[in-house]
């Protein structure tokens, strides 16, 4: 179908994924990787929603999702990246949430960059980071505004394990033998790359360029 690079794939929200060749992921997830893509949503989703995620035996070893609003009115949601530390029921993750936004039903630029040397998680939403500060004046260590919220869009301490299978694009592993959260939309101009790329090569990627070149500008 249409999509914002060269076409795209188009998923119907309730059966529809698609997965790389290749039984085994495309990087190894247990060190520094980047995935992304450009997607949209049909239309807002009313639950949560799979873009990609990396599938294990009993847990995944990431998922970039998005995450809708309770008040859609006034919050048009987030997307959020969950990592595993090992492939058990029972292990402990760490996320990484970029919102409020526009609607996803707009086209976004979405990258995951995970750094394993500083064991850091970074999400992008076309082409920056989230970095929400609050005001604090008179330096008492309170915001100046009490409803004020800081956020960043990365986390800090973050280990991953290596995923067994192949990449799942518009859907997730709930269970040993289960999927759900399928996509509702479009995925186009899907990339992913061993090592942890640089703030100017994900700018660049967000650009959208048809045929843009393997090799990218700030990751030589």
């Amino acid at each position: 179908g249409s999509g914002w690079v060269d076409g795209g794939l188009e998923l119907d929200g309730v059966d529809d994924y698609a997965a790389t060749v290749s039984a085994t992921p495309p990087v190894d997830t247990s060190g520094s990787f980047t995935v992304s893509a450009f997607a949209q949503a049909a239309a807002v989703p009313a639950k949560p929603a799979v873009l990609i995620s990396a599938p294990g035996t009993n847990k995944n070893a990431f998922e970039v999702r998005y995450v809708p609003s309770a008040t859609p009115q006034t919050d048009g949601g987030r997307w959020r990246i969950s990592t595993s530390q090992a492939d058990t029921a029972s292990s402990p993750g760490s996320n990484a949430a970029y919102g409020p936004f526009s609607g996803v039903d707009e086209w976004h630029h979405v990258a995951l960059v995970y750094d394993g040397f500083a064991r850091e998680l970074r999400l992008y939403v076309n082409g920056s980071l989230e970095e929400t500060a609050c005001t604090d004046a008179d330096g008492d260590g309170e915001a100046d505004e009490p409803t004020c919220e800081e956020r960043i869009s990365s986390a800090e301490n973050v280990i991953t394990f290596k995923a067994a299978q192949g990449f799942h694009i518009g859907r997730t592993k709930t269970g040993a033998s289960t999927w759900g959260e399928y996509w509702p939309g479009a995925v186009s101009d899907l990339w992913t790359f061993q090592g942890a790329l640089s703030e100017t090569a994900i700018a660049h990627l967000s650009q959208g360029v048809p045929g843009t070149d393997t090799t990218l500008p700030g990751n030589d």
